[in-house]
């Protein structure tokens, strides 16, 4: 079984100051999978992360959030991820127009 939700917050900034924006363009593409975390400031509260490569691909790559799960979904995936129902998440489409400052991410979340 299967869900689409939309990412939110993917035109602010992460705590290191890099622009969600930028990761999305860069390195976000289609059947991509994502990795969801939860929050430690709110436990319904569900991330949103891709891997990037460091420095091309030579020094392995790290996670690079792009945003959470809006938050009329993420309450009841959050409660799935407790039971682990989740198995997966991958990118399903994304929209990044030159003009805007939000790009769209759905992701496809099978469980």
């Amino acid at each position: 079984m299967g869900r689409t939700v939309n990412v939110v917050g993917t035109g602010n900034f992460n705590a290191d100051g890099s622009s969600r924006r930028n990761i999305i363009r860069r390195f976000v593409h289609e059947d991509m999978h994502v990795t969801l975390r939860r929050e430690q400031h709110d436990i319904y509260t569900v991330a949103v992360y891709v891997s990037a490569p460091r420095f091309y691909g030579l020094l392995g790559t790290t996670l690079k959030q792009i945003g959470y799960l809006k938050a009329s979904t993420s309450r009841s995936i959050a409660s799935k991820m407790d039971t682990r129902e989740i198995l997966t998440g991958r990118v399903g489409s994304y929209y990044t127009p030159t003009g805007k400052d939000h790009p769209r991410v759905f992701l496809v979340l099978e469980y």
